[in-house]
C-alpha cells in the first residue's frame, strides 16, 4: 500500500509536466516568433509618432507645390485606430490562411504619398537602409512609409486552434506560403512599388554570401514587377560590401548581372555603383580605422553606366562629409 501510495501521490505531478511539454511542443510548431508582446499598443504608437513626423515640415510655411511634391495625402488625417481595425482582421484567421489582399483595408486607410526620386529598395541591410534613410530625411524606404512603419520588425498571428494570439511562434514561408507576416510585406511591397516614382534606388548587400540580388524574393517577386514605367525615370544600384568582408558579388556580376539584364529587359534605364560613397562613409562611422575606411579606398568607389559624382570627390571634400553624417547634419 505505501508503495503504491506514493506512486500515485506522484501521478498528478506528472499529468502536469506532461501537459507542460505538450503546450511546449504546440507552441513551437511553428518556424517564426511569437506574436510581439504590446502589439496592439506599439502599432497605435507607431501610427501616432509617425502623424506627427511630417507634420513640422508642412507647418514651416511650404508652398502648395512642395506640400504637393512631397505629401500628397498627409498623414495628419489618418485615423490610427480605423487602421488598426483593419489591420487587426488577420488576427481572427487562421495563420496559414491569411492572403495580401486581406491587407486591402489597411493598405487603403494608411496610405500616403511617396515623394519623387526618394524611394529606396533593398535586399539583405535592412538596418543599414534605416539608418541611412534617417527617418524619412534622406530616403523613404518601405519601412520609413506609414503602412510599413507599424509593422516593421514584429510579429503576430493568431493561435492554429484557437482564438487567442499565439504568442510563442508564428508561420514562416518555411511552414506555409500565406502567413499573416509575409502576406503584409507582400500587399505592402506592391503598394510601395506602384506609388514609387522618379529615379528608384536599390540597396544590395555584395557580401551576402547567396548572392546580392535574390531571384526569389521580396523585390523580385513583389516589388519590380509592380512598377510603373511612366512614373520611373531610371534606376540606380548600390551595391554595399560589408567593412572588411567578402566581395561576393559587385556590379555586372552574378546575380547583380540578372538584375541588371532583367531591368533592361523591361525598357529601365539603370546605373550600378559599388560602394556608393555616402553609404559607405556611414558604414565607416563605426570602423574608422579599418584599411577598407582609408580615405583613398573610400573614394575608390566604382560605377557602371553613368559616372558616379561621389567617385570623383577630392580627399578634402570626403573629411567634411564624414564629418557631416557622423554629426547628423544635413547633407
Amino acid at each position: 500500500m505505501a508503495a503504491r501510495g506514493c506512486a500515485l501521490s506522484w501521478l498528478p505531478l506528472l499529468q502536469l509536466l506532461l501537459l507542460q511539454l505538450g503546450a511546449g511542443a504546440a507552441g513551437e510548431r511553428w518556424g517564426g516568433e511569437g506574436t510581439s508582446p504590446h502589439l496592439q499598443s506599439i502599432f497605435l504608437g507607431r501610427c501616432a509618432e509617425y502623424s506627427s513626423l511630417l507634420s513640422p515640415e508642412l507647418r514651416q510655411g511650404k508652398s502648395r507645390e512642395w506640400r504637393e511634391e512631397h505629401v500628397l495625402s498627409t498623414t495628419q488625417d489618418k485615423n490610427c485606430t480605423a487602421i488598426w481595425e483593419a489591420f487587426k482582421v488577420v488576427l481572427d484567421k487562421d495563420p496559414c490562411s491569411v492572403l495580401p489582399s486581406d491587407y486591402d483595408l489597411f493598405i487603403d486607410l494608411s496610405r500616403h504619398s511617396i515623394p519623387r526620386d526618394k524611394s529606396l529598395f533593398w535586399e539583405n541591410n535592412h538596418l543599414l537602409v534605416t539608418s541611412y534613410s534617417d527617418n524619412t530625411r534622406r530616403f523613404m524606404p518601405l519601412c520609413d512609409v506609414l503602412y510599413g512603419r507599424v509593422g516593421d520588425f514584429l510579429s503576430w498571428c493568431r493561435q492554429k486552434n484557437g482564438s487567442g494570439l499565439d504568442y510563442q511562434s508564428c508561420p514562416t514561408s518555411e511552414d506555409c506560403e500565406n502567413n499573416p507576416v509575409d502576406s503584409y510585406w507582400k500587399r505592402a511591397s506592391m503598394q510601395y512599388s506602384r506609388d514609387s516614382s522618379g529615379v528608384i534606388y536599390v540597396m544590395l548587400n555584395g557580401s551576402e554570401p547567396t548572392g546580392a540580388y535574390p531571384v526569389k524574393g521580396f523585390f523580385a517577386d513583389f516589388e519590380i514587377p509592380y512598377f510603373q514605367k511612366d512614373k520611373i525615370t531610371r534606376f540606380e544600384i548600390w551595391v554595399m560590401h560589408e567593412i572588411g568582408g567578402p566581395n561576393v558579388e559587385s556590379c555586372g556580376e552574378g546575380s547583380v548581372k540578372i538584375l541588371e539584364e532583367r531591368l533592361a529587359s523591361m525598357g529601365f534605364q539603370y546605373s550600378c555603383i559599388n560602394d556608393y560613397l555616402p553609404v559607405k562613409l556611414l558604414k565607416c562611422v563605426d570602423h574608422s580605422t579599418h584599411p577598407d575606411c582609408a580615405l583613398n579606398s573610400a573614394a575608390a568607389s566604382t560605377q557602371r553606366e553613368v559616372p558616379s559624382l561621389y567617385a570623383e570627390l577630392s580627399t578634402s571634400l570626403i573629411v567634411p562629409l564624414l564629418v557631416a553624417i557622423a554629426l547628423g547634419s544635413p547633407m
